[in-house]
Protein backbone atom coordinates (compact mmCIF):
# COMPACT_ATOMS: atom_id res chain seq x y z
CA UNK A 1 0.00 0.00 0.00
CA UNK A 2 1.20 3.55 -0.92
CA UNK A 3 1.17 6.33 2.01
CA UNK A 4 1.03 10.06 0.81
CA UNK A 5 2.51 11.97 4.00
CA UNK A 6 2.01 15.97 3.37
CA UNK A 7 3.71 17.98 5.43
CA UNK A 8 3.21 22.02 5.08
CA UNK A 9 5.97 24.30 4.62
CA UNK A 10 6.27 26.62 7.44
CA UNK A 11 9.04 29.02 8.50
CA UNK A 12 11.88 27.05 11.02
CA UNK A 13 12.05 29.54 13.71
CA UNK A 14 15.15 27.43 15.10
CA UNK A 15 17.17 24.37 14.76
CA UNK A 16 15.06 22.25 17.78
CA UNK A 17 12.11 23.14 16.17
CA UNK A 18 13.54 21.35 13.00
CA UNK A 19 14.59 18.54 14.82
CA UNK A 20 11.11 18.19 16.21
CA UNK A 21 9.49 18.05 12.71
CA UNK A 22 12.05 15.95 10.89
CA UNK A 23 11.39 12.99 14.31
CA UNK A 24 7.90 13.65 13.94
CA UNK A 25 8.27 12.89 10.46
CA UNK A 26 9.87 10.14 10.85
CA UNK A 27 7.85 8.40 13.07
CA UNK A 28 4.61 9.13 11.30
CA UNK A 29 6.18 7.69 7.76
CA UNK A 30 7.07 4.41 10.32
CA UNK A 31 4.10 3.91 11.67
CA UNK A 32 2.66 3.98 8.33
CA UNK A 33 5.16 0.62 7.41
CA UNK A 34 4.25 -1.08 10.24
CA UNK A 35 0.19 -0.65 10.49
CA UNK A 36 0.84 -1.94 6.18
CA UNK A 37 2.98 -4.70 7.33
CA UNK A 38 0.51 -5.73 10.12
CA UNK A 39 -2.53 -5.37 7.99
CA UNK A 40 -1.12 -7.69 5.37
CA UNK A 41 0.82 -10.43 7.35
CA UNK A 42 -0.69 -13.86 6.53
CA UNK A 43 1.01 -17.01 6.78
CA UNK A 44 2.46 -19.34 3.94
CA UNK A 45 -0.32 -21.69 4.11
CA UNK A 46 -2.91 -18.98 3.43
CA UNK A 47 -0.83 -18.38 0.15
CA UNK A 48 -2.73 -19.56 -2.94
CA UNK A 49 0.42 -20.73 -4.98
CA UNK A 50 1.28 -22.71 -1.12
CA UNK A 51 -2.37 -24.14 -0.83
CA UNK A 52 -2.41 -25.19 -4.36
CA UNK A 53 0.76 -26.75 -4.54
CA UNK A 54 -0.19 -28.49 -1.14
CA UNK A 55 -3.60 -30.14 -2.35
CA UNK A 56 -1.70 -31.47 -5.10
CA UNK A 57 1.04 -32.93 -3.29
CA UNK A 58 -1.56 -34.89 -1.01
CA UNK A 59 -4.35 -35.47 -3.04
CA UNK A 60 -2.93 -36.50 -6.12
CA UNK A 61 -0.01 -38.11 -5.14
CA UNK A 62 0.62 -41.63 -3.19
CA UNK A 63 2.29 -42.64 -0.63
CA UNK A 64 2.93 -46.50 -1.06
CA UNK A 65 1.94 -47.21 -4.62
CA UNK A 66 3.40 -45.62 -7.92
CA UNK A 67 0.97 -43.17 -9.86
CA UNK A 68 1.79 -42.63 -13.28
CA UNK A 69 -1.75 -40.91 -14.00
CA UNK A 70 -2.86 -39.54 -10.87
CA UNK A 71 -6.39 -38.36 -10.68
CA UNK A 72 -8.60 -36.63 -7.58
CA UNK A 73 -10.68 -39.41 -5.55
CA UNK A 74 -13.61 -38.57 -3.22
CA UNK A 75 -16.77 -40.04 -1.69
CA UNK A 76 -19.79 -39.50 -3.32
CA UNK A 77 -22.25 -42.06 -1.05
CA UNK A 78 -22.36 -40.42 2.59
CA UNK A 79 -20.27 -42.63 4.64
CA UNK A 80 -21.72 -45.53 7.05
CA UNK A 81 -19.32 -46.19 9.90
CA UNK A 82 -18.81 -49.56 11.58
CA UNK A 83 -17.16 -49.50 14.30
CA UNK A 84 -15.42 -52.67 16.17
CA UNK A 85 -12.56 -53.23 19.32
CA UNK A 86 -11.70 -55.90 20.66
CA UNK A 87 -8.45 -54.08 22.19
CA UNK A 88 -10.12 -52.64 25.50
CA UNK A 89 -11.60 -49.23 26.21
CA UNK A 90 -14.41 -49.40 23.61
CA UNK A 91 -16.61 -46.95 24.75
CA UNK A 92 -13.52 -44.07 24.67
CA UNK A 93 -12.54 -45.13 21.22
CA UNK A 94 -16.17 -45.10 19.65
CA UNK A 95 -16.61 -41.54 21.44
CA UNK A 96 -13.14 -40.30 20.15
CA UNK A 97 -14.00 -41.35 16.23
CA UNK A 98 -17.52 -40.13 16.67
CA UNK A 99 -16.31 -36.65 17.49
CA UNK A 100 -13.56 -36.05 14.79
CA UNK A 101 -16.16 -37.79 12.10
CA UNK A 102 -18.75 -35.27 12.95
CA UNK A 103 -16.04 -32.76 12.67
CA UNK A 104 -15.05 -33.93 9.44
CA UNK A 105 -18.65 -33.94 8.65
CA UNK A 106 -19.07 -30.13 9.52
CA UNK A 107 -16.34 -29.43 7.26
CA UNK A 108 -16.90 -31.45 3.90
CA UNK A 109 -20.94 -31.52 3.93
CA UNK A 110 -20.06 -35.16 3.40
CA UNK A 111 -23.14 -36.57 5.82
CA UNK A 112 -20.95 -39.55 8.12
CA UNK A 113 -22.75 -41.63 10.51
CA UNK A 114 -22.24 -45.04 12.05
CA UNK A 115 -24.02 -47.74 11.53
CA UNK A 116 -24.69 -51.19 13.80
CA UNK A 117 -24.63 -53.50 11.00
CA UNK A 118 -21.75 -54.37 9.03
CA UNK A 119 -23.56 -55.16 5.52
CA UNK A 120 -24.45 -51.48 5.52
CA UNK A 121 -20.96 -50.15 5.91
CA UNK A 122 -18.73 -48.64 3.80
CA UNK A 123 -15.73 -47.30 6.12
CA UNK A 124 -14.49 -50.08 8.36
CA UNK A 125 -13.19 -48.99 11.97
CA UNK A 126 -11.29 -51.35 13.52
CA UNK A 127 -9.47 -50.87 16.72
CA UNK A 128 -7.18 -53.90 18.09
CA UNK A 129 -4.10 -55.24 19.47
CA UNK A 130 -0.48 -55.07 16.94
CA UNK A 131 -0.45 -59.07 17.52
CA UNK A 132 -3.77 -59.35 15.77
CA UNK A 133 -2.70 -56.58 13.32
CA UNK A 134 -2.53 -59.44 10.25
CA UNK A 135 -5.48 -60.90 11.11
CA UNK A 136 -7.68 -58.20 10.66
CA UNK A 137 -5.89 -57.44 7.58
CA UNK A 138 -6.48 -60.19 6.12
CA UNK A 139 -10.51 -59.86 6.96
CA UNK A 140 -11.08 -55.97 5.99
CA UNK A 141 -8.47 -55.49 3.65
CA UNK A 142 -7.15 -58.74 1.87
CA UNK A 143 -3.49 -60.53 1.13
CA UNK A 144 -1.51 -58.67 4.07
CA UNK A 145 1.68 -59.47 1.38
CA UNK A 146 0.06 -56.84 -1.12
CA UNK A 147 0.60 -53.82 1.68
CA UNK A 148 3.58 -55.09 3.09
CA UNK A 149 5.27 -52.08 2.75
CA UNK A 150 2.83 -50.16 4.91
CA UNK A 151 2.55 -52.81 7.14
CA UNK A 152 6.43 -52.61 8.16
CA UNK A 153 6.21 -49.43 8.44
CA UNK A 154 3.20 -47.74 9.77
CA UNK A 155 1.71 -47.41 12.68
CA UNK A 156 -2.33 -47.57 11.95
CA UNK A 157 -3.30 -48.61 8.51
CA UNK A 158 -6.05 -47.07 6.19
CA UNK A 159 -6.87 -48.64 2.91
CA UNK A 160 -9.92 -47.44 0.38
CA UNK A 161 -11.53 -48.59 -2.48
CA UNK A 162 -13.21 -46.65 -5.71
CA UNK A 163 -14.83 -47.19 -9.31
CA UNK A 164 -14.48 -46.61 -12.48
CA UNK A 165 -15.51 -42.64 -11.73
CA UNK A 166 -12.89 -42.61 -8.89
CA UNK A 167 -15.58 -42.43 -6.21
CA UNK A 168 -14.29 -43.89 -3.03
CA UNK A 169 -17.04 -46.66 -2.16
CA UNK A 170 -15.20 -48.71 0.51
CA UNK A 171 -12.54 -48.57 3.21
CA UNK A 172 -11.04 -49.70 6.33
CA UNK A 173 -8.94 -48.45 9.36
CA UNK A 174 -6.87 -50.76 11.47
CA UNK A 175 -5.45 -49.21 14.66
CA UNK A 176 -3.16 -51.63 17.00
CA UNK A 177 -4.15 -49.56 20.23
CA UNK A 178 -0.90 -50.92 21.90
CA UNK A 179 1.70 -50.34 19.30
CA UNK A 180 0.27 -46.86 18.97
CA UNK A 181 0.19 -45.65 22.28
CA UNK A 182 3.25 -46.95 22.30
CA UNK A 183 4.35 -44.96 19.75
CA UNK A 184 2.40 -41.77 21.33
CA UNK A 185 0.23 -41.75 18.20
CA UNK A 186 -3.13 -43.00 19.29
CA UNK A 187 -4.93 -39.84 18.98
CA UNK A 188 -3.01 -38.92 15.48
CA UNK A 189 -4.09 -42.91 13.91
CA UNK A 190 -7.72 -41.28 14.45
CA UNK A 191 -7.13 -38.19 13.37
CA UNK A 192 -5.27 -38.89 10.39
CA UNK A 193 -6.38 -42.40 9.01
CA UNK A 194 -9.96 -41.37 8.53
CA UNK A 195 -9.47 -37.94 6.68
CA UNK A 196 -6.87 -39.48 4.66
CA UNK A 197 -9.66 -42.19 3.35
CA UNK A 198 -12.04 -38.84 2.31
CA UNK A 199 -9.43 -38.32 -0.16
CA UNK A 200 -6.67 -37.15 0.98
CA UNK A 201 -4.20 -40.37 1.26
CA UNK A 202 -0.70 -38.49 0.59
CA UNK A 203 1.86 -37.95 3.26
CA UNK A 204 4.29 -35.29 2.15
CA UNK A 205 7.00 -33.25 4.73
CA UNK A 206 7.27 -30.64 2.29
CA UNK A 207 3.14 -29.83 3.61
CA UNK A 208 3.32 -27.82 6.62
CA UNK A 209 1.82 -27.39 9.27
CA UNK A 210 -0.28 -30.38 8.71
CA UNK A 211 -1.32 -34.42 9.66
CA UNK A 212 -0.55 -35.19 6.68
CA UNK A 213 3.38 -34.56 7.40
CA UNK A 214 5.08 -37.61 8.97
CA UNK A 215 7.71 -35.37 10.93
CA UNK A 216 5.23 -32.67 11.83
CA UNK A 217 3.76 -32.79 15.59
CA UNK A 218 0.24 -31.82 14.60
CA UNK A 219 -1.92 -34.27 16.53
CA UNK A 220 -5.81 -32.83 15.33
CA UNK A 221 -6.23 -31.05 12.07
CA UNK A 222 -4.43 -27.63 11.22
CA UNK A 223 -5.81 -24.82 9.13
CA UNK A 224 -4.01 -25.90 6.44
CA UNK A 225 -5.61 -29.05 6.51
CA UNK A 226 -9.11 -27.63 6.81
CA UNK A 227 -8.29 -26.11 3.49
CA UNK A 228 -7.31 -28.62 1.86
CA UNK A 229 -10.55 -30.32 2.91
CA UNK A 230 -12.56 -27.64 1.82
CA UNK A 231 -10.65 -27.47 -1.61
CA UNK A 232 -11.05 -31.43 -2.31
CA UNK A 233 -14.84 -31.21 -1.58
CA UNK A 234 -15.44 -27.77 -3.62
CA UNK A 235 -18.22 -27.92 -6.14
CA UNK A 236 -14.97 -27.18 -8.91
CA UNK A 237 -13.35 -30.20 -8.04
CA UNK A 238 -14.63 -33.55 -9.29
CA UNK A 239 -13.48 -36.99 -8.96
CA UNK A 240 -11.35 -38.33 -11.90
CA UNK A 241 -9.78 -35.11 -12.23
CA UNK A 242 -5.89 -35.39 -13.27
CA UNK A 243 -3.23 -32.93 -12.04
CA UNK A 244 -3.65 -30.61 -15.02
CA UNK A 245 -7.67 -30.03 -14.94
CA UNK A 246 -7.11 -30.03 -11.17
CA UNK A 247 -4.76 -27.13 -11.82
CA UNK A 248 -7.18 -25.24 -14.51
CA UNK A 249 -10.19 -25.22 -11.80
CA UNK A 250 -8.00 -24.56 -8.86
CA UNK A 251 -8.11 -20.41 -9.32
CA UNK A 252 -12.04 -21.09 -9.08
CA UNK A 253 -11.15 -22.91 -5.53
CA UNK A 254 -9.27 -20.53 -4.15
CA UNK A 255 -11.97 -17.30 -5.12
CA UNK A 256 -14.26 -19.53 -3.70
CA UNK A 257 -12.90 -20.14 -0.40
CA UNK A 258 -11.78 -16.51 0.05
CA UNK A 259 -15.02 -15.26 -0.51
CA UNK A 260 -16.46 -17.79 2.16
CA UNK A 261 -13.50 -16.49 4.83
CA UNK A 262 -12.47 -20.18 4.57
CA UNK A 263 -8.25 -18.94 4.40
CA UNK A 264 -8.62 -16.05 6.31
CA UNK A 265 -10.37 -17.38 9.17
CA UNK A 266 -9.28 -20.91 9.04
CA UNK A 267 -7.20 -21.57 11.97
CA UNK A 268 -10.19 -20.20 14.53
CA UNK A 269 -13.12 -22.58 11.87
CA UNK A 270 -10.58 -25.29 12.14
CA UNK A 271 -11.17 -25.74 15.77
CA UNK A 272 -14.99 -25.70 16.08
CA UNK A 273 -16.20 -29.17 16.87
CA UNK A 274 -12.90 -30.23 16.72
CA UNK A 275 -11.58 -32.95 18.76
CA UNK A 276 -8.71 -30.98 19.95
CA UNK A 277 -11.68 -28.48 21.84
CA UNK A 278 -14.02 -31.50 22.65
CA UNK A 279 -10.22 -32.95 24.71
CA UNK A 280 -9.28 -29.48 25.93
CA UNK A 281 -6.27 -29.55 24.71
Amino acid sequence: MHYDITLTNLPVPNRMTQFNAIAIRFLVIMFAMLSSSLSFTKERWQDDYYIEESFIKIALQREYKETNYPKIIRWKKPVRLYFESDAGDAKLQKELLSVHAQHLARITGLPIDFTQQASDANIFVIFTDYAQLEDKVRQYIGDPETIRAALDEAICLGNFRRNGRYEITRGAIIIPVDYARRKARFLDCIVEEITQLLGLPNDSNEVFPSVFNDVSVDTYLSPLDYILLKALYSQHIKPGMNVAQTRAFFPDVLNELRANGDIDHAAERVQQYSLKRYLGD
